[in-house]
């Protein structure tokens, strides 16, 4: 156990840190993070639909979702060169980038002109399109670095601040326009195509069962040492967002969703937080150790709505006697679930229900259009999680209330001595 964590703590960690402290990683991932808000405001015209197949007469809501998670691809492709520009000081010039990049966006789109208007598909414009938005983004965010250094004008110009800033972004403008216009127009490339083609390994993979027990294991294995799962999101969102995009379409064109590993797919694993720790917090209530008991009353209601760091940091994180469970954890619960919608025991996440505080089994009711297949699946998970937990958990516990009485005998002997 402590040659593992030796070897992870000494060739991991410095990875892992190199990575999330790069710059264009940063950039990306403050992107992801940006659009959280459109993307948990779709969630209720997801809840809303799922009541009109009760109550018909109820309005159609939808272009709430439309116009929120269903454009968050043109988000992030204003987001990245915009904070790209801050980040190295030049924030004169970051709403132009932004703009530039909406603008190389939408021309790699090739709208096609007909009767009456112009033809686009709407889907490129959300989730559907997100890798092609990092992609273009990062171009005209690289373009608008490299230029940031360049200006027309000298420190002592006369010429007006804003003046100035119309010329010192000319160029870097038509360059990035000139890129999209050569691609699409000269060259005859999708990019949207071309970028799906060079995503399919990564994407295909991760919808495989491998890909998903993988995905997991490696989020709780660097959880429990200390490492946050949550270093791993500008990927995994942007894979699951994009997906579950995709199963919706699907579903409105009466198919089936296909994309196992959408949105949402952690409620089912992740039950009470990362770790399906959930279980964990009801044992702590009923434990002989002081420590756990405490921390099972402090950490039950926040676990009830996926909020468990204290517990993970208080009880999991680097405790040998966690590592097992954490381990089992990570490979059973994702593959159980997994093969769950494989053999058609439940619907596939198509709704985007983006409210991660709500507790699993509703958000598995309504991330599946409302199939009480899903919540038991929680339940079923839940379940399990508490038996693999459980014999580690006494385990601990038994140590920790050794200790504790332990040190309540020193405490003892040692207030004996002085008096």
């Amino acid at each position: 156990m402590k040659q593992i964590q030796a070897w992870i703590e000494r060739v991991l960690v410095p990875v892992i840190n190199k990575i999330t402290s790069n710059f264009w990683f940063g950039i990306v991932a403050d992107a992801i993070l940006y659009i959280v808000p459109f993307s948990m405001v779709s969630a209720i015209p997801s809840i809303w639909t799922i009541i009109r197949n009760f109550v018909p007469s109820l309005p159609d809501i939808s272009a709430i979702s439309t116009y929120s998670f269903g454009l968050i691809g043109l988000f992030v492709v204003f987001i990245i060169p915009y904070n790209c520009l801050n980040k190295i000081e030049k924030k004169d010039r970051s709403l132009i980038a932004g703009f530039t990049g909406i603008g190389t966006y939408m021309l790699c789109m090739n709208i096609q002109a007909v009767d009456g208007g112009s033809l686009v598909d709407l889907s490129k414009f959300g989730a559907g399109g997100m890798f092609t938005a990092m992609f273009v983004g990062l171009i005209v965010a690289v373009i608008y670095k490299l230029m940031a250094k360049y200006s027309f004008f000298g420190e002592d110009s006369v010429i007006p601040d804003f003046v100035k800033n119309w010329f010192d972004n000319i160029i870097a403008v038509l360059i990035s326009l000139f890129l999209g216009y050569l691609l699409t127009f000269v060259c005859k490339i999708d990019v949207f195509t071309m970028v799906q083609l060079i995503m399919k390994p990564v994407t295909s993979f991760a919808q495989s069962a491998p890909g998903v027990v993988l995905i997991v294991f490696l989020q709780n294995i660097f959880y429990f040492f200390g490492i946050s799962g949550w270093v791993f999101t500008p990927v995994t969102r942007s894979i699951t967002q994009a997906a579950i995009a995709e199963n919706a379409t699907l579903v409105a064109a009466g198919m089936a969703p296909k994309n196992i590993y959408a949105y949402g797919f952690s409620r089912y694993h992740h039950i009470g937080g990362q770790g399906a720790t959930l279980p964990l917090a009801f044992f702590m209530l009923g434990a002989k150790s002081k420590k756990y008991r405490l921390l099972g009353k402090a950490t039950l209601v926040p676990s009830i709505f996926n909020i468990n760091e204290p517990l993970q940091y208080g009880a999991i994180v680097g405790n040998p006697f966690m590592f097992i469970p954490t381990v089992l954890i990570a490979i059973i619960l994702p593959a159980f679930s997994y093969f769950w919608f494989q053999f058609g025991w439940g619907t596939i996440n198509y709704v985007n229900f983006d409210m991660n505080f709500a507790p699993n089994a509703v958000s598995a009711f309504f991330m599946s259009g409302g199939d009480f297949r899903n919540v038991i699946l929680v339940c079923i998970n839940f379940v399990i999680a508490g038996l693999i937990w459980y014999p580690f958990f006494k385990a601990s516990d038994n140590a920790e209330f050794k200790k504790e009485k332990e040190r309540e005998a020193a405490k003892a002997a040692k207030k004996a001595a002085q008096s």
